[in-house]
């Protein structure tokens, strides 16, 4: 009877989380870049990392464009364009890597564009602006 009462208490008590916002961080903005380079640019790409093997963000960059809308919720299509802008950076096992290109557009929008992503390194991603991460 202990050792049940031990087991549902631990079950309880790490089903729990919080879901209180961070200080500061209100609404859609939250996840909205305030750069406005921020995916545009090939020196300031999205950072989803997970490419390496082993890494716990592999698929992230999958989950990151089903949560990206436009800026009034409309369903963003996205076509990878390939490879390309090699970057180098020493702390990678063959001292760099190559941004992917990603051509996104939604129903309404006057002309798709073209956002760079880093499937090597990771940062809490966020929209691009003109468009809303979920």
């Amino acid at each position: 009877m202990k050792y049940t009462l031990l087991i549902i208490s631990f079950a309880l008590l790490s089903g729990c989380q919080s879901t209180t916002p961070e200080p500061g961080i209100q609404g859609e903005a939250a996840f909205t870049a305030n750069d406005p380079e921020y995916g545009y640019t090939t020196h300031k790409p999205v950072k989803l990392g997970g490419f390496l093997r082993g890494s716990k963000y592999e698929g992230s960059h999958i989950e990151y464009f089903q949560s990206l809308t436009g800026p009034n919720g409309e369903p963003v299509q996205v076509k990878r364009l390939g490879s390309c802008c090699p970057f180098e950076d020493q702390s990678m096992p063959f001292g760099g890597g190559m941004l992917d290109k990603y051509q996104l557009s939604y129903p309404g929008q006057k002309k798709p564009v073209i956002i760079y992503v880093n499937l090597y390194q990771f940062e809490a991603p966020k929209a691009p602006q003109g468009f809303t991460l979920l």
